[in-house]
């Protein structure tokens, strides 16, 4: 399937890039507050509590966005084992269970989505503070799942686009290879 280069696209492609490099970002700050959190805990003795929250907070953010990320990449959607087996050498069945897995997981996430939107309403109306830092406001984490489920359906939407295109072409081919 040709790739179309309109401003949906370059929209779409901005996004990914804010996402690779907000995650790659993330991967390193967690990666270093957590390795300081260790060297604090069991080499100096001395646990500084403020950077055991910071860490988690930035973990469950970036995992939350690495959701979005790993869609857009296609990390998640088949089991490659099952697949093989299921559709080895049929073009059209593949294309077809490709449609299929995205429509479930699009169907799925807008069975979530009304819940995290809930969650993501209470939050706002009603703040959560953490407990050693009283003035930081731990409600941004049920925000973020809402927002983190819509680039998830934006994702999927882009992909279960292509690839019913992809099918539709499949299905062309193999009917003319049958028609000659």
């Amino acid at each position: 399937m040709e790739e179309r280069h309109g401003p949906g696209s370059r929209i779409l492609g901005a996004i990914k890039s804010a996402e690779t490099m907000i995650c790659g970002v993330g991967l390193i700050l967690t990666t270093l507050l957590i390795f300081a959190q260790v060297i604090n805990r069991y080499i100096l003795h001395f646990e500084i509590m403020i950077l055991n929250d910071l860490a988690l907070y930035l973990f469950v953010f970036f995992m939350l966005l690495a959701a979005a990320y790993t869609t857009w990449n296609e990390g998640h959607v088949a089991v490659d084992m099952f697949k093989e087996w299921l559709v080895k050498g049929r073009p059209v069945a593949a294309g077809a269970y490709r449609v299929f897995l995205v429509l479930l997981s699009i169907v799925i996430l807008c069975v979530l989505l009304p819940i995290a939107y809930a969650f993501m309403r209470r939050a706002i109306e009603y703040p959560e503070y953490g407990t050693l830092v009283r003035w930081f406001n731990t409600s941004w984490l049920q925000i973020l799942v809402f927002w983190s489920l819509l680039l998830v359906l934006l994702h999927l939407l882009v992909i279960v686009r292509r690839d019913f295109g992809q099918l539709i072409q499949a299905i062309r081919a193999g009917s003319r290879k049958e028609g000659r």
